[in-house]
């Protein structure tokens, strides 16, 4: 079972692939077919990431939505790659109203990371630049040859509208991420610290 510090790398280095594609609401139609994303019960916390610069190769984009812990089911945009390297990266979850200690921020950032099989669930992005090559748009999600795949555990429609390309590069990423999963990853750098009060990435 991967560490919190381990999750919390993979989404720092997968999500912010997906910077261009986040704002087609047309996709969302998936959601409503009842996809379910996460094969896990995802907290109620957000957390946000951003990206100096990042690589990625095998990128496959489809709908669905999250299960929180109280029920709660939200719309999400998963992206999916076969590769990703990134630099200069930021993360921060907000722990609010603690007793007797108050609201803290738990700031993760890594130099640089690479990972490969990974997923993140996003629900806001937004980037300086974007460039994408081999880029497709309404391909079913269960014809996909692109990226890796409907991440295992995904209730997805596969004759579903989904999204892929050949490679993508982002630059300048703000990003909402409620959950991440990846094969594997690396990371050098890595520095983590609790604030007190908020002290997000942005």
């Amino acid at each position: 079972m991967p560490s919190e510090s381990s999750r919390i790398r993979w989404g720092i280095f997968t999500s912010v692939m997906i910077a261009s594609f986040a704002a087609s609401t047309g996709l969302f139609i998936a959601v409503a077919q009842g996809a379910l994303a996460a094969s896990f019960t995802i907290s109620n916390q957000e957390m946000k990431i951003s990206t100096e610069r990042a690589e990625g190769a095998g990128l496959i984009e489809y709908t669905a939505t999250d299960r929180r812990y109280d029920g709660k089911r939200i719309p999400v945009l998963v992206s999916g790659l076969r590769f990703s390297k990134s630099k200069g990266i930021c993360q921060s979850t907000v722990f609010r109203n603690i007793p007797l200690l108050g609201t803290y921020t738990v700031k993760v950032t890594t130099k640089e990371s690479t990972a490969r099989d990974s997923y993140s669930d996003v629900i806001r992005t937004v980037a300086g630049a974007t460039t994408a090559t081999g880029h497709r748009s309404g391909v079913a999600t269960g014809a996909d040859t692109k990226g890796p795949g409907i991440k295992a555990g995904d209730k997805v429609d596969p004759a579903s509208a989904a999204r892929d390309s050949d490679s993508i590069v982002v630059t300048d990423s703000k990003q909402i991420v409620l959950a991440t999963t990846t094969g594997s990853s690396e990371s050098s750098g890595v520095s983590v610290r609790i604030h007190k009060g908020l002290n997000e990435c942005f």
